[in-house]
Parts: structure tokens; C-alpha cells; sequence
């Protein structure tokens, strides 16, 4: 966004202000990531000042129940959870706290599943939740129960949706304005029968909405790219509408990512970036989905070969991948704007969505899915164009551009079109904003660009 823009944008909301209208469109969307500052993972304020800039309104961690109780019966909030959930929401941030995993003082440190270990967490949920009411405003029960994760043993849906039954209405009455997440599976619980199996046993009775995580990188081709997660997230909504009396239901997505290491399951840093900017635009497109924290924001080490060590946004000394500025570029659109329908340009790999900002007008986003060749683009403009457009590459910078397009390459007799503008598409989708009153699409020519190309034909 250009200076002049950003005094333009600043100034309207003043007034608006001063004559007691809202100043900003209200959330559409959360856009958050994961981080690790409960185990004691990066610079704290050197994080949040990153997180702000980035336009991310949401962060996920946790204050596990073994450092909360330490001796049995004693409950205490560990100074380093006190320190980042506070500092967080001073950031102006929401805080996703997620509560989890055993307590040696029951059933031996696994799953909570007797009547005194289901007290047990009950009772640190309830601390929690009443000593940061208004700090925390989202929490999630427990953290991919369906499998052995934090040392326990993998757990049935059965057994979980017990859990919510007994911690859940516990929490809401100290705190009704909190949102409880709940489900957080794998994705093999997500694509298997464990989702499904907690939604018969009743879970959404104990949940103001589920959550789910949702990988795919480990596939191969069309399979790991944002698309086919956008149709794999339509499936779940129509496996729940079958338990929410055939409502939309609202789901969230608490953990996604597409990891950079260096091995077969890993992808490229600019695809990575590219996928991250199709996922969230497209996520839009779906209105039952209500938020998505990307896993994670901070690399958690520097192998270069151990997917673990390299979900971040950012490098462990904070340096950013393209995925970072991507993100950038995206989050104020992704999280502010509405969704106003997609543009058919006969090929369902090319993607044209429209939103709009009730003080910034409207922006498209579009790029291509292809991965065996690039096309360009034409919009015509009906009427005299009004003036330049914004054109920005997510993560790659921007441009104003004149309306005027002349095919010499193909035709050097070819005359100017002033009312029309031209562009190659690629993987890395393109926002186009300003005046697009009478825009519509003038067609599309296929174009050989290999190196848009080269990262996500390395991962076929």
C-alpha cells in the first residue's frame, strides 16, 4: 500500500469517527498462526512486533496441566505463561490457548479417562480459563487426542467427546464469552473414522465449534496443493452438516502448513509461500470456515532435512521465508474483506475472486493452478478507465499500472487497446485492486513460462 494511500485510508477513518460510524470493516475471518512460547521457543517481543506486521490477529500455544499442577491439588500459573499470554493480548492479539495433555498425578500421566483424572483436568481448565478471563477469549480442549502425542497413548473419539461433556459447560459458565474449540485431530482422523465417530458420539453438544487440522504435504502432484484441500474442507462441512441437523456448521482450522525441508514431503519455500496465499483466499470462498492458524510461525531448528524444524514463516533467528511476506500481503484482505463470488473463465484451474472493503473497494485475487504451463490473462474495462490499478504479487511487491495493452509480440500491425490490461499468471496469485466498476474478463491465451513453474514440478 502506497504513503498516499495509507494517509487517504487514515484519514476517512477519523471521520468516520468523529461522526461515530465504525472505522474499519469488522472481522471476516481469523488469520492466526502457532507458536511455541510455552516451551520456551523465541524472543517474545521481537515475535509479536513480527506477528503485528504481518497483520496475523491470533496466536495458538499452550499451558500444559504438568506445569500448572506440579504438586497434587496445587495449582499455579507458570511465570512464563503468564508473561506471553499477557503480553500477547497487550499486543493486541487473541490468545488460543489450548488445554492439554496428562498430569503424572493421573491414570499415570496419560489421557485423562478415570473419573478422578477427568476432575483433574477439569479442575485446571477452570483455573485457567477463570484467571486469564478477558486475556484469553479462545481455548481448545486438549491436542490431537487421536493420537500419542505428549507422551500418551492414542485416544478414541468415545473417550474424548467424554472429556468435552465434563470439562465444557465447567468452563463456559466461568466465562460464556469464551469460544471453545474442540476435535483438533490429525488429518488421518480428519479423512478416517475418528472425526465422524466423535460427531455420532455427540460432540458438538460440547463445543462452540470444531477444529481440525488438516496436512496434506505429504502428498504428491494435485493432491498437496491448496485446491484439493479447498474440496477436502467441502467434504468435512457435509460430513458435519449430517450430525448438525443439516445447518452449516462453523469449523475452524487449527493447525495447516506446508513445510520447506529438503526431503520428498518437503516444498520449496516459494511454493510453500504460494499454496499458503491460495489456501487462505480460498478458504474464504467457503463461509462455514471461520479462521486458520497456520502451523507454525517460528522454524523450530535448523535441520534442513526434519519437517519438524521447518514449518515456520520465519527462520529460528526470525529471518522470513517468502511464506512471511506472503502472508503480509494477504491477511488484511484475507481477514477484513468480504467475499464477493468467483468469475468464471471457463477452466477450473484459473482462479478470479472478487472482494470488497466497504471503505477500499474491491480487489481481485487470481492466478492459475496449473502446473505444466502459464497463461495470460486479459481484462477489459468498459467506459474510459478512471486511473492506475494496484497490481501486487503476493510477497513479491507491487506496481500501479495504466490501463493500455498493445499485442505487438503476436501481431506488430496489432493496434493499442486503451481499455485493456494484460498479465501472465502463474502459481503465486495476483491481487489487483482500484477501480474495477465494468472490469470483466477479455480472455486468456496459454503461454510457456517454465520458471514460474520449476518448484511445483519439482514435487510431482
Amino acid at each position: 500500500m502506497n504513503t498516499y494511500r495509507i494517509s487517504f485510508t487514515i484519514a476517512i477513518c477519523m471521520l468516520l469517527t468523529a461522526a461515530g460510524l465504525p472505522a474499519q470493516a469488522p472481522r471476516q475471518f481469523r488469520v492466526g498462526v502457532c507458536t511455541h512460547f510455552d516451551q520456551g521457543k523465541g524472543h517474545l517481543p521481537s515475535n509479536l512486533e513480527m506477528l503485528q506486521q504481518a497483520g496475523i490477529v491470533s496466536i495458538r500455544d499452550e499451558c500444559t496441566w504438568s506445569a500448572v499442577e506440579r504438586e497434587k491439588g496445587r495449582l499455579e500459573i507458570p511465570a512464563h505463561c503468564e508473561e506471553y499470554l499477557t503480553q500477547v493480548a497487550a499486543a493486541g492479539l487473541e490468545n488460543l490457548l489450548i488445554l492439554d495433555y496428562g498430569n503424572k498425578f493421573y491414570d499415570g500421566g496419560d489421557k485423562p479417562i478415570s473419573a478422578q483424572a477427568l476432575e483433574g483436568f477439569a479442575r485446571y481448565s477452570e483455573f485457567l480459563v477463570r484467571h486469564f478471563k478477558g486475556t484469553v477469549k479462545l481455548c481448545q480442549v486438549w491436542n490431537e487426542w487421536d493420537i500419542g502425542i505428549g507422551r500418551t497413548t492414542p485416544g478414541t473419539a468415545e473417550t474424548y467427546v467424554k472429556l468435552l461433556e465434563t470439562v465444557y459447560p465447567r468452563i463456559k459458565k466461568i466465562d460464556p464469552t469464551i469460544t471453545v474449540y474442540g476435535g483438533s485431530m490429525t488429518p488421518g482422523g480428519v479423512r478416517g473414522a475418528w472425526l465422524e465417530n466423535m460427531l455420532k458420539a455427540g460432540g458438538l453438544k460440547y463445543l462452540d465449534e470444531p477444529s481440525i487440522h488438516t496436512y496434506n504435504y505429504s502428498y504428491t502432484g494435485r493432491e498437496r496443493t491448496a485446491e484439493v484441500w479447498a474440496e477436502w474442507m467441502a467434504g468435512v462441512q457435509a460430513l458435519v452438516k449430517k450430525y448438525s441437523g443439516g445447518k452449516e456448521a462453523p469449523i475452524t482450522v487449527t493447525e495447516m502448513g506446508w513445510p520447506t525441508q529438503i526431503d520428498r514431503r518437503g516444498t520449496p519455500a516459494d511454493v510453500s509461500g504460494a499454496y499458503l496465499a491460495r489456501m487462505f483466499l480460498l478458504a474464504r470462498t467457503m463461509p462455514f470456515l471461520k479462521g486458520i492458524w497456520w502451523y507454525d510461525f517460528q522454524d523450530d531448528g535448523w535441520r534442513h532435512s526434519y519437517n519438524e524444524h521447518n514449518f515456520g514463516l520465519v527462520r529460528p533467528d526470525l529471518t522470513p521465508k517468502p511464506g512471511y511476506f506472503v502472508l503480509a500481503d494477504i491477511a488484511d484482505l484475507v481477514g477484513k474483506f468480504e467475499y464477493r463470488g468467483r468469475i468464471d473463465v471457463g477452466d477450473p484451474e484459473i482462479y478470479i475472486f472478487r472482494f470488497r472493503h466497504p471503505m477500499r473497494g474491491e480487489v481481485w485475487a487470481i492466478w492459475s493452478a496449473h502446473e505444466d504451463h502459464g497463461w495470460q490473462l486479459t481484462l477489459r474495462k468498459s467506459g474510459s478507465p478512471a486511473g492506475p490499478l494496484l497490481l501486487r504479487k503476493v510477497g513479491r511487491g507491487s506496481i500501479n499500472r495504466m490501463w493500455g495493452s498493445r499485442n505487438w509480440a503476436d501481431d506488430r500491425k496489432a493496434e493499442a487497446k486503451p481499455n485493456e490490461l494484460q498479465l501472465v499468471l502463474g502459481q503465486t496469485p495476483w491481487l489487483i485492486e482500484g477501480d474495477m466498476d465494468g472490469v470483466a474478463l477479455g480472455g486468456i491465451v496459454r503461454r510457456e513460462f517454465p520458471e514460474l513453474l520449476r518448484g511445483v514440478q519439482a514435487l510431482r
